[in-house]
């Protein structure tokens, strides 16, 4: 570990910390006389506004070859001139991402002639291996959407997100990014190339950032370099600096429910949805301004959102005093719905100052205030299921420096955090006092059956985790070789609180079925010491092949922080010391070969071979710590038995890794090709393969056994038993645990099993074009599936068995198509944008329940408990008391009784059984198509644009989640029944000044 900081301190101290070179573009090319012979000594400059210093230059060399690097999005004049040669220039739009190859053939003559070129700008790259959709400020103002990262990137072709937005319905909440089958820790987001990702959840989670600040948005959804942290999306946003001219902007979007139409279509009304998704209030005032301090030195640009969106949600009602849930669902009482009330307000501030002709200098801070009150699901009881939040900090910050020693070589650093606080309480009067009777009759009452969740929510939950982010890098240019160095280095503490009332929750299978039981109260403290990596990475250009060869090495090293003794209801937990995660230690390789195929910069053929870690922080820490909530399921009804209890719950954790423990990883492959099929208009085709490794899987070592094969089992820990499915009849073999022997006997051992697989493959075809007047459309389709086999991990508990091979039971192909376009009409000043997004329906599962099937790369555990086998689709849920209400099917013949035990003699206080393979059961297709039209006035400097956007204008009530896919047929069942619903069609009256 000495060493390691001496590493960090040396580059520390050659430069603050890193950028990555996703924040940059390049310009390069060769220059040549007009017989072709290669011109060295050339004087290539670029200049723009874009640039506080104003302007870039080179030399090319013994070649002709030229390359300017570290250039932010923009316009740019481009200048060729050496003496004896007529001075060239040319107008280049330079977007985020983007190397830019612009070749020059001078002419003989006096260097003040000048002649400029009038060319469109490079649309092919043909040198670099990402797949990435720009979206420069034009496209941001214009196309509907809620104004977030989220709701900008659903709109790129690949990027599947876990909630879709309508309208900014959910822009409040934290939505996920998934591209090309990895998980959404995977995901990198980028403030000018600096990493501000958060800590928890292995950095899935963002802060909430206004894309009014930013200048250019690019969403990467393909190949890597070795100073790429993750192998998912990555999300670099270029921010505004401010310039020379005092400018500013304000926008301002209203809706409400008198502009909203109700979707609540009769198909939904079949599946027993009483009442949809709406928009309550919505309110979002955006300001910028920017401008000199100091004109050529000291430039500010500043924001703030003053944002509340106020949402009714599908089902769930204020119940009337004497009524029920089932009044309200069934319209026996008239019920008011509840509403999600939410907030936040923003304020933004980014300086740049040149402190000299080569060296400048950025610091940036977003701070946010975010609260909601009543945030309840289809089901929850808002007077005493709801959670209120209250988020005193969500923060990001960056500093960096930049030198251009030379034409040659360019030195980059700083540092960024993103710091967070958010509490989630119950609401007003829920929480009790420890140990009272009301705290003993306070538990949350959960059931599966119907879909409902009163008297109390799950846990009050404090979160609060600090990322600090340190790195370096030098870039060098010689000889068509673009050399780069550097490294990243993650660390922080992540401190989280839990306290529940009575320690347990109480579940309900349409009657009292399973208690479970927590390690509450509790204070559990994680910290990543370092998430450090060390990279150096080539791109080597010989003539039309450019070859990017790198190296990435990295460093994890978890902790679980000492804590002193803690005690509950049922939690016995001593003080110990810092326990420390096994250290990782990997080398991921990251290559490419991108060819210039007919050798004019319009064709490029690309091919990438990478090794991606999984994303890590501080979850595999949190996994191990003693402190950490330990939940287990017991006894049928309400009583609570410890013999049925593991010896040690509430005492030590009840898992350990394995000392050779191996980090997950991904191997991601791709090869594709660009082709400028008209000036300004690009088409790629391209195919995507990713293959996980180091899956991880938890084995009990307390429970011995051998799996013989694919469908049969022989293990003294459990008894096979048939199960019949009460949808078609067919007999269902699972396992019961011996007791006590089995239920008592607890010692997980996570390690990383071969035998696990998962792998993906995806086909996208997309196009960029730039239209006449400045518009914009993009857009195509992905084709893709993930294909998983867990049968090795039934190692330890057979119930992995059933439907554990994806690959027999007919995975979909599931396939997206989105088109984005925004195009000024030459008619009244009239600006036409829209959107259409037809994707595919989501896959189906069990909130109650941990999908076991994760996505490439995705690196979270399989936990092989007793309950919960390897399904999260339809499940029949067995307690010991479970009969048989039918025998569908040939079932009677084989054994089915009405009336009879499902599992007579059943040890287990409850069984999960899968009736339908995972991943096969998916929500109908969702179709979404968002509309505006906008006026622009002119006033000197001054722009106005009233606008009406129209989000859902197909009015489609398409669903995206259902309540539980528990199987039953009892009255008042919500199996199946839709719970996230697509926003009616909706209005926004809005309106932007630009000055």
């Amino acid at each position: 570990m000495r060493i390691l900081k001496r590493i960090f301190m040396a580059c520390l101290f050659v430069s603050i910390a890193c950028v990555e070179v996703l924040a940059q573009s390049t310009m390069t090319g060769i220059v040549k006389d007009q017989s072709g012979a290669v011109l060295p000594g050339v004087s290539v400059e670029a200049s723009s506004p874009a640039l506080i210093e104003k302007s870039r230059s080179t030399i090319t060399d013994e070649s002709g070859a030229y390359k300017i690097i570290d250039l932010r999005p923009g316009n740019y004049a481009l200048t060729f001139s050496l003496p004896g040669f007529k001075t060239i220039k040319r107008d280049v739009e330079l977007p985020s991402n983007f190397t830019a190859t612009i070749n020059a053939e001078m002419g003989v003559g006096a260097v003040e002639e000048t002649i400029t070129v009038a060319a469109e700008s490079p649309v092919v790259d043909t040198q670099t291996n990402f797949k990435a959709q720009v979206l420069p400020r034009e496209v941001l103002d214009s196309v509907p959407t809620a104004h977030t990262i989220q709701s900008v990137g659903q709109l790129v072709v690949g990027v599947q997100m876990d909630v879709p937005d309508v309208g900014g319905s959910r822009a409040m909440q934290q939505t996920y990014f998934t591209v090309h089958g990895a998980g959404t820790a995977q995901t990198s987001v980028l403030m000018d190339g600096m990493i501000i990702n958060g800590l928890q959840s292995d950095g899935a989670v963002q802060s909430y950032m206004n894309d009014a600040g930013a200048e250019q948005m690019v969403y990467q959804t393909g190949g890597g370099t070795a100073d790429s942290p993750t192998g998912g999306m990555k999300l670099n946003v270029s921010p505004k600096e401010g310039g020379n001219d005092l400018h500013g902007s304000v926008f301002a979007g209203f809706e409400d429910n008198s502009l909203q139409s109700d979707n609540l279509s009769s198909s939904l009304k079949s599946r027993g949805v009483r009442a949809v998704d709406k928009i309550g209030t919505y309110r979002d005032i955006d300001v910028t301004l920017g401008g000199p301090i100091k004109k050529d030195k000291l430039w500010f640009f500043g924001s703030s959102r003053f944002f509340t969106v106020n949402k009714p949600v599908t089902d769930a009602f204020w119940i009337p005093q004497g009524s029920t849930y089932a009044d309200c669902r069934n319209g026996v009482v008239a019920c008011k719905q509840a509403v999600n009330e939410q907030q936040i307000n923003s304020v933004l501030l980014r300086l740049t100052w040149q402190v000299s002709p080569r060296n400048k200098l950025s610091a940036y801070l977003d701070r946010l205030f975010k609260s909601r009150d009543h945030d309840v699901i289809a089901g929850d009881d808002p007077k005493t299921a709801g959670f209120r939040w209250n988020s005193p900090i969500y923060e990001t910050s960056t500093i960096k420096w930049t030198s251009t020693v030379s034409n040659r070589l360019l030195i980059e650093g700083g540092y960024s955090s993103n710091i967070e606080r958010y509490n989630n309480y119950y609401e007003p009067g829920v929480r009790k006092p420890y140990g009272s009777p009301e705290w003993y009759a306070g538990a949350l009452h959960m059931d599966t059956i119907l879909g409902t969740r009163s008297n109390a929510k799950t846990v009050e939950y404090g979160s609060y985790p600090d990322r600090h982010n340190a790195q370096a890098a030098v870039s060098y240019v010689r000889s068509g070789h673009n050399l780069k160095f550097g490294f990243q280095n993650s660390w922080g503490p992540y401190n989280q609180t839990a306290w529940a009332n009575a320690d347990l929750y109480q579940n309900y299978l349409n009657g009292p079925a399973t208690v479970t039981l927590l390690a509450t109260p509790a204070r559990w403290k994680d910290r990543l010491n370092a998430g450090l990596a060390i990279y150096g990475q080539d791109a080597w250009t010989l003539g039309r092949i450019t070859i990017t060869y790198g190296l990435r090495w990295e460093y994890l090293s978890e902790q679980v922080s000492g804590q002193p003794a803690q005690s509950g209801r049922f939690a016995r937990i001593p003080a110990f010391g810092d326990i420390h995660m096994p250290i990782w230690r990997t080398f991921s390789p990251r290559t490419a070969v991108v060819y210039d195929l007919f050798g004019n910069g319009k064709t490029a053929v690309r091919f990438g071979f990478n090794r991606f870690e999984a994303a890590a922080t501080t979850t595999n820490a949190s996994i191990y710590n003693p402190e950490l909530g330990c939940v287990y399921l017991i006894t049928p009804g309400c009583e609570i038995n410890f013999a049925n209890v593991p010896k040690n719950f509430g005492t030590v954790s009840l898992s350990n890794p394995d000392p050779n423990l191996k980090r997950p990883h991904a191997l991601a492959y791709n090869l594709g090709v660009s082709h400028e099929l008209l000036p300004g208009i690009a088409v790629t085709a391209e195919w995507f393969h990713g293959v996980a490794k180091n899956i991880l899987e938890r084995n009990n070592t307390l429970r011995p056994g051998a799996m013989t094969g694919p469908a049969s089992v022989s293990n003294p820990s459990y008894r096979p038993v048939t199960v019949f499915s009460p949808i078609d009849g067919s007999a269902i073999t699972m396992y019961d645990p011996i007791l006590p022997a089995v239920q008592q006997a607890v010692a997980y051992v996570d390690t990383n099993d071969p035998n696990l697989k998962n792998v993906y493959n995806g086909f996208e075809f997309n196009f960029n074009a730039k239209l006449p007047r400045g518009g914009r459309i993009f857009g195509g389709s992905s084709t893709d599936r993930s294909v998983a086999n867990i049968c090795s991990a039934a190692t330890t508990n057979p119930n992995f068995l059933v439907y554990c091979d994806q690959s027999r039971y007919g995975i979909p192909w599931r396939t997206q198509f989105k088109l984005v376009g925004t195009y000024p009409l030459p008619w009244w000043g009239l600006q036409l944008s829209g959107s259409l997004q037809a994707l595919p329906g989501y896959v189906l599962y069990n909130d109650n329940l941990q999908p076991l099937f994760q996505g490439s790369g995705s690196g979270t555990n399989l936990n092989n408990s007793l309950n919960l086998p390897n399904s999260a689709g339809t499940v029949f849920t067995v307690t010991p008391t479970t009969v048989y209400t039918a025998c569908p099917g040939n079932s009677a013949a084989a054994g089915c009784t009405v009336g009879a035990r499902v599992i007579p003699g059943m040890n287990q206080a409850s069984l999960n059984v899968p009736l339908i393979p995972t991943g096969t059961e998916l929500t109908p297709r969702l179709n979404q198509v968002d509309f505006s039209v906008g006026k622009r006035f002119n006033f000197e400097r001054i722009r106005f644009e009233p606008r009406i956007d129209l989000f859902n204008a197909l009015n489609s009530s398409d669903y995206f989640a259902v309540r539980t896919m528990v199987y039953s047929t009892v009255a008042g069942t919500s199996y199946k029944q839709p719970s996230s619903i697509l926003l009616g069609r909706l209005i926004r009256l809005g309106a932007v000044v630009n000055w």
